[in-house]
């Protein structure tokens, strides 16, 4: 853990962490500070300075500004600079966001076992979690790459589906609906979202009690004719190399093993050649077979591929004879250590039906979600697949089994076994039973059919497919859970037909009058006729008799109707309808995982749930030139830039149009009529990075763009009306065109939801790639691969691409507040970009190390490049006295107009970027309101623009550290100096 005292004060606006303070930092560690500040600065975010000195290639130092707060890998306000060739590039190191779910939440794991959230804090990174891969529309599995944390208070977002379901989520977290992935604050009753109507079993960890050791396996392989020998040793030698003896109740071959016993006590067979179990084949559905695959191949064992032939079949019963020809696909096992291995575990070889065997004793000993595993192997091969007898009602599912008449007794205690464990899970089952018409006349003699069947009463159907259900079938699988999630909807209408009747004979008794009751209580479901006979008594046959409970509406749809308007894919996902959204309080931590996956979403409660810059316009205008209009002039603004998170402008472009702005950024948009060709000059880059690939770029983060540029984005993103209160500079202010009480705009946001998802797809990226380039890290959140690499490379053309993305959204936000302010103050009205610069971004410059020039990759992440006078980047009328630096200041309090200098060379150019938080949004909500903020810079004359009180809590001045000491702190330092002060007059929030 990194404290304050192990930095050295270098000077007042300079302290430094000494390289030989840990094995593993390349570099010292350097944080611009004063005396004053320094007890404002998390340990946490030195800390992760600590952590960047630790990249591959960084040079001379990691660096920190003094608005240094913590962020995702790097800190926010960090700086990095990193050697060509041999450098990396790191998407953290550019910026990254997040959103949550309540703790108690639970999340669905690899093998059908779910834990609540909060209970991975400390063991995420050894599990897998399931997920949807939208593109297949299939469940698969991945690894987390990020687990977060953080406070929330007051609220919390509680969305509820029409058969039940719920999850309680922060209000910015997506969740999967018919429009995509959406926050849950813009979601509405009557909206759709997908769910997986599968609970599974809570997760729980195994002991390391061994089921099997190498001596038990080796006391099995003695009896076996094929085991002598050379033989022999080549099979304990091979399980030892896949290290799967001993094996035990925690291994992690353990639940593969479980399906595949299960599945093979139904659809596999051991045979017997020359008195030893010989290869392994499985049966099944080609799909099917392929998932058993990939598990054998997970534990160590190679399958054959599949095969496929026609044959006829006869059966004779106890009623009549069957003929019929049937395609049968299947694979085999040739391993004798994998026939041997499964023997060891109590399967059975030879002929099933002629001989005894019971469910393993060990099976008994394991976690309930490893039962699961067990059971719905056996199941998805031999348990009846969920269908309806009628309209509505659904057959009991039953699991049957052949045995030699003489295994009669055998035979009903495996299935006592079963019937055991499935009373575990709290499904009820009727008893066994002796089936005449399954019967069979065979080569090797009679059989007789045995029967378990699971009571079809509705609640016990939809605990069994909730929580066992079946594995290794995926069409079972898909038709239990639609089953599932239709009866939860049926039993709800039915417990509503059931509520409206006693409660319209009640009140019928009391007030008598039909026509006024019947109002309140007819619905789709319960329709006026439904309550007119509830009222009276049946008469059937010249008997009246009461009503009992009444059975759901014969206009409630049939199953299959339900399949063919709520089946989402072919893996039991549903549409639900939501019901209810509610807020709740919620004064506790949340959390979120970072999937390593493209789509980006995990299975929560059932449910689907998934860069910055500034710039100023200059105007003629002053003050007093202003205020009469400034009402009217901020209204019009605020309508002409959408703000808030998720919210674009009406128009979506096309992607064609997507990828230009992309690849060529903001010349592009001035070859289309938007702004002056001096405003490409003005732009750092001259708004358009080279490099930029849109091909790097993927389709959903296009997506999100589509209707992004020209809109605001929520946070501490703002567009504001600003005079300027001090000139510090009259030379430099007088280059950059300021003067006292000139109005200037600021604008202050970046490339919004296109740039959240181009890091998002990255981070998983690299995060994939660092053992192929076996690069050790500290934090995984630094994840990195080296700039040359292929992954390094795509990177850094779709990280360009995004940087063009953000300097188009401001330039086109500058275009639509120019209509606002001729709207309001007329046609000749007109504002100049003084100058645009990114906050995140990572860049090919050349730099002085060690006296000679190199070119390195600069990372700046919440930090603004600051060229000196005369360097060949910045345009040619600010040549004389350096690059115009833009530093914002929190809501309501003053901004800086800076000038980059020469001194600043010894932080690769680069200033702060803001005022810093120094309290979570969180805290800042519980610390202050929203209308108390808006009163109190009412009184300082400043007018406020945002429609969420809870938005402007958030970003309260109170929650930033003080810009005039931060601005102070890189004035005294040199690394730029101070040139223009701004004061807010009105500003126009993100939301």
């Amino acid at each position: 853990m990194i404290n304050k005292e192990n930095f050295k004060k270098i000077n007042n606006w300079l302290r430094e962490i000494p390289k030989s303070f840990r094995d593993d930092m390349r570099v010292p560690a350097r944080i611009y500070v004063s005396d004053k500040m320094w007890e404002h600065i998390e340990e946490g975010a030195l800390e992760q300075l600590v952590n960047s000195t630790t990249l591959p290639g960084i040079v001379k130092y990691a660096i920190a500004m003094p608005d240094i707060h913590q962020g995702y890998g790097p800190p926010i306000g960090g700086v990095g600079a990193m050697k060509l060739p041999d450098g990396v590039i790191s998407p953290g190191f550019v910026g990254y966001d997040e959103n949550c779910i309540s703790g108690d939440t639970n999340v669905l794991l690899e093998h059908g076992a779910f834990i609540p959230i909060k209970r991975l804090e400390k063991e995420w990174e050894n599990i897998c979690l399931q997920h949807i891969d939208f593109k297949r529309k299939n469940i698969t599995t991945s690894l987390p790459i990020r687990f977060l944390k953080k406070f929330n208070n007051p609220h919390i977002f509680k969305i509820i589906t029409s058969s039940g379901e719920n999850v309680k989520i922060t209000e910015d977290h997506p969740v999967y609906t018919k429009e995509g992935m959406k926050e849950a604050k813009n979601i509405r009753k009557g909206e759709k979202v997908v769910l997986l109507p599968f609970k599974g079993v809570k997760y729980r960890k195994s002991s390391s009690k061994i089921i099997l050791s190498e001596d038990d396996f080796i006391k099995v392989l003695s009896k076996f004719k094929t085991s002598s020998g050379s033989a022999k040793e080549q099979v304990i030698s091979f399980l030892r190399k896949i290290n799967i003896l001993p094996l035990k109740y925690n291994s992690f071959q353990l639940p593969y093993l479980l399906k595949i016993i299960g599945y093979t006590l139904g659809d596999g067979t051991i045979p017997l050649i020359n008195n030893s179990p010989g290869p392994v084949a499985f049966y099944g559905r080609p799909e099917d077979l392929e998932d058993i695959r990939k598990d054998i191949k997970k534990i160590g064992f190679k399958p054959s591929k599949i095969y496929s032939r026609t044959r006829d079949h006869e059966i004779k019963t106890y009623y009549r004879k069957y003929k019929f020809t049937r395609t049968e696909h299947s694979f085999r096992v040739s391993s004798f250590s994998f026939s041997a291995l499964l023997v060891s575990l109590g399967l059975p070889y030879g002929s099933r039906s002629e001989k005894e065997y019971r469910v393993p004793k060990w099976i008994f000993d394991c976690s309930l979600w490893q039962k699961r595993l067990f059971l719905a192997g056996l199941f998805g091969a031999e348990l009846s697949t969920p269908s309806t007898l009628n309209k509505y009602n659904f057959y009991a599912p039953q699991l049957n089994m052949q045995k030699a008449e003489n295994l009669k007794r055998n035979a009903k205690l495996f299935l006592k076994d079963i019937k055991e464990l499935l009373a575990e899970f709290k499904i009820e089952t009727h008893a066994i039973q002796e089936v005449p018409g399954y019967q069979y006349k065979g080569k090797k003699g009679k059989t007789l059919g045995l029967r378990l069947q699971i009571s079809e009463r509705a609640d016990n159907i939809i605990k069994f497919f909730q929580t066992v259900s079946y594995e290794y079938n995926q069409e079972k699988f898909k038709k239990a859970c639609l089953a599932a999630n239709y009866l939860k909807k049926k039993l709800k209408i039915v417990d509503l037909r059931t509520k409206a009747r006693k409660e319209i004979k009640k009140l019928y008794k009391k007030k008598g009058d039909f026509k006024k009751l019947v109002g309140e209580y007819s619905s789709k479901y319960t329709p006026v006729q439904f309550l007119y006979h509830s009222i009276f008594e049946e008469e059937s046959w010249g008997i009246r008799r009461k009503r009992g409970n009444p059975r759901v509406a014969f206009n409630f749809p049939s199953f299959d109707d339900y399949i063919k308007s709520n089946a989402y894919g072919f893996r039991g996902l549903v549409w639900d309808e939501i019901e209810k959204i509610e807020k709740i309080p919620h004064k506790d931590y949340v959390y979120d995982f970072t999937v390593n996956h493209p789509d980006h979403n995990f299975i929560a409660n059932n449910f689907v749930v998934s860069n910055c810059g500034i710039r100023i316009l200059k105007s003629d205008y002053t003050e007093k030139d202003i205020q009469p209009y400034l009402d009217k002039l901020a209204t019009e603004m605020q309508k002409e830039v959408p703000s808030g998170l998720g919210r674009g402008r009406q128009t979506k472009l096309s992607i064609e149009q997507i990828d230009k702005i992309l690849e060529e950024g903001v010349p592009h948009l001035v070859s289309q009529g938007y702004g002056e060709k001096e405003d490409i000059e003005n732009c750092e880059e001259k708004g358009k990075m080279e490099q930029a690939d849109a091909n790097c770029v993927s389709q959903k983060a296009k997506m999100r763009g589509r209707d992004h540029v020209g809109t605001l984005g929520s946070g501490n993103h703002f567009v504001s009306l600003e005079k300027i209160d001090e000139i510090y500079d009259e030379t430099v202010a007088e280059v950059f065109g300021l003067f006292k009480d000139q109005v200037v705009v600021m604008i202050h946001t970046g490339s919004r939801g296109l740039g959240h998802q181009n890091c998002t797809d990255y981070l998983r990226i690299v995060m994939q790639a660092l053992p192929k380039y076996n690069i050790k890290l500290p934090d995984r959140e630094l994840a990195c691969v080296p700039f040359d690499s292929p992954e390094g490379q795509r990177f850094f053309k779709a990280m360009s691409a995004a940087c063009n993305f953000a300097w188009s959204n401001r330039h086109m936000i500058s275009y639509y507040i120019g209509k606002a302010w001729k709207k309001i103050l007329g046609e000749k009205t007109g504002l100049k970009l003084l100058y645009d610069v990114a906050h995140n971004i990572a860049k090919i410059e050349e730099h002085e190390v060690d006296g000679q020039k190199m070119k390195l990759v600069v990372h700046r992440k919440g930090a603004t490049r600051a060229f000196p006078p005369n360097h060949p980047e910045i345009p040619k009328k600010y040549k004389d006295v350096g690059q115009p630096v833009i530093v914002p200041g929190s809501m309501g309090t003053p901004s800086y107009v800076m000038v980059g200098a020469e001194k600043s060379k010894e932080a690769w150019y680069t200033v702060c970027h803001g005022a810093g938080r120094m309290m979570s949004r969180h805290a800042a909500m519980r610390a202050v309101s929203g209308q108390k903020v808006v009163s109190d810079l009412k009184e300082k004359g400043i007018m406020i623009k945002c429609r969420s009180m809870k938005g402007i809590a958030e970003e309260a001045p109170m929650a930033y550290k003080n810009i005039d000491d931060v601005v102070e702190v890189v004035h005294q330092a040199g690394l730029s100096k101070k040139v223009a002060r701004l004061i807010p007059i009105a500003v126009i929030k993100g939301e």
